[in-house]
């Protein structure tokens, strides 16, 4: 019996090929996944527990356009500051993508602290694109500013802030209307 057993974990051993890469591929591969998923690998086995934290490529997107849901809100909200506070270093990123279709609350502490704090840790040397989705369709809204440090990192070639829905239209009708 205890030979079978040591067979059958032999066997589930070599099967594991994608585990037996190297933690550049993997975390590569895990690279194009959304941060999340990317997050959620740390439950496959010790090996995974702790790859997601060497991140280069962050991938957060928010897909509750349409739900004023609070829960969501705070799923979404602690997702990213749980990323952004475990990853091994933050400064260290290459792309960082954020969807937040949660910034259509008007609450000034969220555009004033939770946008500012998921952007400014990644600024750093390695840095080559930042794609920011903001939805915001309060024109009362306060504006969220691109921190000034941004425009100093040397490898920074694609920068791409979604203008909010209200403000796109605002300057479309403005110009083409009269």
């Amino acid at each position: 019996m205890t030979e079978l057993n040591s067979k059958r974990r032999k066997a589930l051993q070599e099967e594991d090929r994608i585990s037996s890469l190297p933690d550049d591929v993997l975390n590569h591969i895990l690279s194009c996944l959304p941060t999340k998923t990317a997050v959620a690998t740390g439950c496959l086995s010790r090996r995974w527990r702790h790859l997601w934290q060497h991140l280069h490529v962050l991938d957060f997107y928010d897909d509750s356009l349409y739900s004023d849901n609070p829960i969501e809100l705070k799923k979404f909200v602690f997702l990213v500051n749980g990323v952004l506070a475990l990853l091994h270093n933050p400064r260290g990123t290459q792309k960082m993508r954020l969807h937040c279709a949660h910034s259509v609350i008007n609450d000034d502490n969220f555009h004033a602290h939770s946008l500012d704090t998921w952007v400014r840790p990644v600024i750093g040397p390695y840095l080559e694109e930042l794609d920011l989705d903001l939805y915001i369709d309060d024109e009362n809204a306060p504006d969220f500013k691109l921190p000034l440090s941004l425009f100093t990192c040397p490898n920074l070639v694609s920068l791409r802030h979604v203008l909010p829905f209200f403000i796109a239209c605002f300057y479309f009708l403005n110009n083409n209307c009269q």
